[in-house]
């Protein structure tokens, strides 16, 4: 039936508009996705993990880092490869910025955004080097925004079940099917001492028969990088779409800090750390002025 509404609109839009109507609903759905990919990139690293990040790259793609100073200086000056990674160091990983709790570093994918082979580049000279899909390539440079990392979660399946779209008050990101999704390129705002309107909706593979799915919502309020029993804001179970009232704190320490949905049709847990089944888990960058 979705599909046949939507024949019958593009059909209406050119009998009323022309194909220039539907050039315009299809460049809006591609920014969307667009948007909402770029939103998705790559990983959120923390200082030392930035510079795990590039000791990694040395020992294993030093020629992709290579690469990246000669785009950035386009010199005719022959410059070996070691002073090339010298440089690059002290631009993303100075003093000044690691005394600050900045740090830049890489990220990879392919053209579009998005990470079909959710590979991601070490974080320490420790780690094995890995074989980077041929199709992708530095993306990004990102600089590093929160001082703590946070345990890892993913559903176990996802073809069935997922996160669709999460709303805050008036801020909206839409997403595709993905074990985990990390939205590294949106911060929702909220308003201390007030109540913002959540919406969490789920997406499925058979609309017409759609799962039952527990919700939960975790939001690290004290930045300590941990998801404590207290910080578990929402809990419900439902076959359609999750709306809540998220009360803020008076007093939130200042920053960003993250928030973690994870919808799941096995039952889920209260353990924001707990493998989910049959779902997804979506992570959020929050502030609170």
């Amino acid at each position: 039936m979705n599909i046949l509404r939507f024949l019958l609109v593009l059909l209406v839009l050119v009998m009323a508009f022309g194909t220039q109507a539907v050039a315009w609903v299809t460049e809006q759905n591609n920014d969307k996705h667009q948007q909402a990919r770029y939103s998705e990139l790559g990983d959120l690293l923390t200082v030392e993990q930035a510079q795990g990040r590039f000791a990694w790259l040395s020992k294993c793609y030093d020629d992709v880092l290579v690469e990246l100073w000669e785009r950035m200086h386009a010199s005719t000056d022959i410059v070996d490869k070691e002073e090339k990674l010298r440089q690059l160091k002290v631009l993303w990983l100075s003093d000044t910025a690691l005394a600050a709790g900045k740090a830049q570093y890489v990220t990879f994918a392919n053209t579009d955004f998005t990470n079909p082979y959710q590979w991601y580049a070490g974080t320490s000279a420790d780690e094995a080097c890995s074989i980077m899909p041929a199709e992708y390539e530095p993306v990004a440079l990102k600089t590093t925004v929160l001082p703590r990392s946070y345990c890892e979660n993913r559903s176990y399946e996802h073809e069935w079940e997922w996160i669709s779209e999460v709303t805050v008050d008036d801020s909206t990101h839409q997403s595709e099917k993905h074990a985990h999704s990390l939205i590294s390129g949106k911060v929702f705002v909220l308003q201390a001492n007030q109540a913002s309107k959540v919406t969490i909706k789920p997406g499925h593979k058979d609309p017409e028969f759609p799962s039952y799915l527990a919700a939960r919502v975790w939001l690290d309020w004290n930045h300590n990088g941990q998801f404590e029993s207290s910080e578990l804001v929402y809990r419900s179970a439902s076959t359609g779409v999750f709306q809540f009232l998220l009360d803020v704190p008076a007093t939130v320490p200042e920053g960003l800090t993250l928030m973690r949905i994870a919808t799941d049709a096995g039952g889920g847990s209260n353990n924001a750390c707990y493998r989910v089944h049959y779902g997804e888990v979506e992570d959020y960058l929050v502030t609170v002025r």
